[in-house]
This record gives structure tokens, C-alpha cells and sequence, in this order.
């Protein structure tokens, strides 16, 4: 049978892609672009406070893109300038890596997990930022870090530059090649999308290959009412109408594909099952 699995890979794939297009607005966002929504939600929420250290504010759209920080800065390093974007401890900044990953004793001390790079740098004593005294370990990473921060860049009057961790500008396209960029998918699916037949057939096929056409076996996982009971009405077996029976198990089915000389092996999933058709054709 088709498993479920594949229908819940298809909610996530279209839960990532919708993530995906949703970073946009974080990225111009961070990055401080010269929009009027950005210079507004700065001025208004964000005075000398980094965004996603801070309590949720805002309208419900707002807050639902700012829950996507993590995912944001997963992906994301940032290029100092003023550091008010950017939490010391938790972001990726200082040569490409996590502070508190760095230096993990020290950062057992530190007063605020949540401090953000410009308050470290206007304090008047690194000292007071930690809850003293150190450990021998910790003090040995303090005086690391501070070397650290002595040759550093800073420019107080810049504002922070984040950029996606492929070293290019944010685009939705590109977060989403690198999330699946392990993945290697079914071979059916590359053919599918290559074939010459027209769009609406390729993405049925797709739908059938994903467990997400609209069977009434779908419609009840979904808690929505169908007409009558939910067994198929192309033959009298009353079996449920999922996918694997109203395709390839009904005998109605299978008599429309016999008369074009197909002999599926429902001993094989179905895309390994398509894939074995179209060899024998």
C-alpha cells in the first residue's frame, strides 16, 4: 500500500517551501532593507534590542514570521556592524562560529545568555557581564575571548549584515535546494516531471505517487464528510477507496489496465511498481 508516510513528506516539503518564502521578510528584516514595514518594526519594537531575544510583540502576521528566527538563523551567519541583531552567546558571527559553543565554561558564567554583541561592547568591564569568581577553565577562555574582541571590526555607526551560510543573497530557491540537498529522491519523480504529457496529468500523477489525491480515505484522515459510506463504487468488493485499491487492486481498475497491456506487480510499492512498467513498455 501506499504508506502515509509519503503524504506526511508532502505536507512537510510544502510546509518548508511556505517557510522558505516567509524568510524573505526575515532577511530584509534583519538586514534592515529600506522599506517602511522594517523601519517600523525597529523603531517600534526593537530599540537596543535584538529581535529574537526579545518577547513576542506585535500583529499576529509579525509574530508568525518572527518564529521562523531559528530557522533563519540556522542558515544565516552575520558580519558585524553595530550588533544590536545579534545575541553574543547564540548567533553565528565572530569567524563563523557560536560563541558559547566556543568557549562553553565561560559561557557557563555569563549573566545573560540573551545579551546582544552591541551591549558586550559598550560595557565598561567585561567582568561585569559574568558571575564571578571563574573557574581555572573559564578564566583561560576569558582571556581567549577578550583577545578575540580586541582585534575584532566593530563600527558602531553600520548595522549588521546577515547572509545565508551558501555565501550568497537569501532567495526561497536556494534554502530549499540546501535543505534537500542529502535528499535523493525517487527516480519516478525526476521522470514525471521530464515527461511530454501536459501539467495537469503530471501533477495527478504526482498526487496519486504522494498519497495525496482526494480519495474518500483521504477525505476521512482529513475529518471531512463524504457522501455515503467510503467504500469504492467501481466494484462490489466494499473495500475502502484508498488510493492502492481504486488504482491498481479494483477490478474495474483492472480492466481498463489490462486493455493496455499492464501488468502492475503489487508486490512492489508504487514507485518502484511505476518504474517496472514503464521498463517493460
Amino acid at each position: 500500500m501506499l504508506s502515509k508516510e509519503k503524504g506526511g513528506l508532502g505536507i512537510i516539503n510544502l510546509r518548508l517551501q511556505n517557510d522558505a518564502l516567509l524568510m524573505k521578510h526575515l532577511s530584509k528584516f534583519y538586514n534592515r532593507a529600506d522599506l517602511p514595514w522594517v523601519r517600523m518594526v525597529w523603531t517600534r519594537y526593537y530599540t537596543n534590542r535584538v529581535p529574537h531575544a526579545a518577547r513576542e510583540v506585535g500583529s499576529f502576521w509579525w509574530k508568525d514570521i518572527l518564529r521562523l528566527n531559528l530557522l533563519f538563523r540556522g542558515i544565516a551567519k552575520c558580519t558585524i556592524g553595530n550588533g544590536q541583531s545579534v545575541c553574543f552567546w547564540g548567533d553565528i558571527w565572530m569567524n563563523d562560529q557560536i560563541i558559547a559553543t566556543k568557549y562553553p565554561r565561560l559561557a557557563s558564567f555569563a549573566k545573560s545568555e540573551e545579551i546582544s554583541v552591541y551591549a558586550v561592547m559598550q560595557a565598561e568591564d567585561l567582568d561585569s557581564l559574568f558571575m564571578l569568581p571563574f573557574s581555572n577553565e573559564a578564566y583561560a577562555e576569558f582571556v581567549s575571548l577578550q583577545e578575540e574582541l580586541q582585534i575584532m571590526e566593530y563600527d558602531e555607526e553600520c548595522v549588521d549584515n546577515w547572509s545565508p551560510i551558501w555565501g550568497d543573497k537569501y532567495s526561497s530557491k536556494r534554502f530549499y535546494s540546501y535543505a534537500f540537498k542529502e535528499l535523493d529522491a525517487h527516480p519516478i519523480f525526476k521522470i514525471i516531471w521530464k515527461c511530454k504529457c501536459s501539467p495537469r496529468v503530471k501533477f495527478f500523477a504526482w498526487l496519486i505517487l504522494v498519497d495525496r489525491l482526494n480519495t474518500k480515505d483521504m477525505l476521512q484522515r482529513r475529518h471531512l464528510n463524504i457522501q455515503g459510506t467510503p467504500t469504492c463504487v467501481m466494484c462490489a468488493a466494499g473495500s475502502l477507496e484508498t488510493i492502492e485499491h481504486l488504482f491498481f487492486e479494483c477490478s474495474f481498475a483492472q480492466d481498463c489496465w489490462s486493455k493496455l497491456e499492464i501488468n502492475w506487480d503489487l508486490s512492489l510499492n508504487p514507485l518502484d511498481r511505476f518504474i517496472q512498467a514503464r521498463s517493460a513498455h
